[in-house]
């Protein structure tokens, strides 16, 4: 079958009742049978009782023997108590993905995927993977031309008739909890729940429009599912975004900073890899804490725990955010 938004969620649907039934204890006959009935598969659909017996082969407590004339048809009954791999554990004192939906087992993960090489003030790219290479490197091109329209339309906008209003809705992604406290975070989106192009962005925006469009082109940008987002996003002075994860772990998550607030004290923050939040606005991405440099891109998976803030007394952050496919 082609692969479809439709499709796409009915596979989301499938793949939560697996899991849910997993962690009940259902025995791996149960598990196969579940399988068989939704055509559950990962990456091609062929015969799932035959993927689900590999899977969980290694994973049961004791060992059935069957004979060859039945092993095509039989499963062991006892329940799979013990599963490898870290896609299945609840509970972790380890940094790794943890989105609140569902996780796509198999896909690299870092908690970022980019670095600024400050001696070629050049921005690398982790596996030196090619699409997410080609995706920076046009960003960070057209960067003077995001600048230029966000300061016309929002700093300097002087026409009372024709304003420029956040978007930012509550129930996005998160709408159990409000995620940012203090003096405000505005959104100015492009897309909006995988839903690319919106009106007043190409009004307001119409070459930062263009810009993106040529993601689109290229199928790189992670529309039509419901977890895909383009956006200004302006963090007020004084503002903080709780920590939080992501709903999933398969999209890729581009912050292209346009006004970032002056450090006291002049580092290499970009590269700062140790847990604090020394600095007066910044990323903290699992383990990682990280500056935004204006005009260098920073990719990360954001299905890891993470949290921002901006402790500027009077200065705005700006970013430009791109949600992107997961690579692989």
């Amino acid at each position: 079958e082609p692969f479809t938004p439709k499709s796409i969620h009915n596979d989301f649907i499938m793949a939560m009742r697996c899991y849910s039934a997993l962690l009940a204890g259902k025995s791996l006959h149960q598990l196969e049978m579940l399988a068989i009935k939704s055509r559950l598969v990962l990456g091609v659909r062929a015969p799932a009782a035959m993927l689900m017996r590999r899977s969980f082969s290694n994973t049961t407590t004791t060992t059935t023997t069957t004979t060859p004339s039945d092993s095509s048809s039989s499963a062991p009954t006892s329940s799979c108590d013990i599963i490898k791999g870290p896609s299945l554990l609840r509970t972790t004192n380890q940094n790794r993905p943890r989105p609140s939906l569902v996780h796509l087992p198999g896909l690299r993960s870092l908690p970022f995927w980019s670095q600024l090489d400050a001696n070629h003030n050049e921005t690398r790219v982790a596996y030196q993977d090619p699409t997410l290479s080609w995706v920076v490197q046009h960003m960070e091109q057209n960067w003077p031309v995001f600048l230029h329209e966000y300061q016309q339309a929002i700093l300097h906008n002087d026409n009372p008739k024709n304003p420029v209003t956040s978007d930012y809705q509550v129930d996005t992604e998160h709408n159990d909890k409000l995620l940012h406290q203090g003096h405000g975070w505005d959104w100015h989106s492009y897309m909006l729940k995988g839903q690319a192009a919106q009106a007043p962005f190409l009004q307001h925006f119409p070459e930062s429009a263009r810009v993106l469009q040529e993601l689109r082109d290229a199928k790189l940008l992670f529309e039509n599912v419901p977890f895909g987002y383009a956006f200004f996003s302006t963090l007020h002075p004084q503002s903080q975004i709780e920590a939080h994860s992501a709903p999933m772990n398969f999209r890729v998550r581009l912050h292209l900073p346009l006004i970032v607030p002056t450090e006291e004290e002049s580092n290499d923050n970009n590269n700062n890899d140790d847990d604090s939040n020394q600095l007066t606005c910044g990323i903290r991405v699992g383990p990682t804490t990280r500056a935004w440099v204006p005009g260098k891109a920073l990719l990360l998976d954001d299905s890891f725990d993470h949290q921002v803030w901006n402790n500027s007394p009077d200065q705005a952050r700006v970013v430009l955010l791109v949600d992107v496919w997961h690579p692989d």
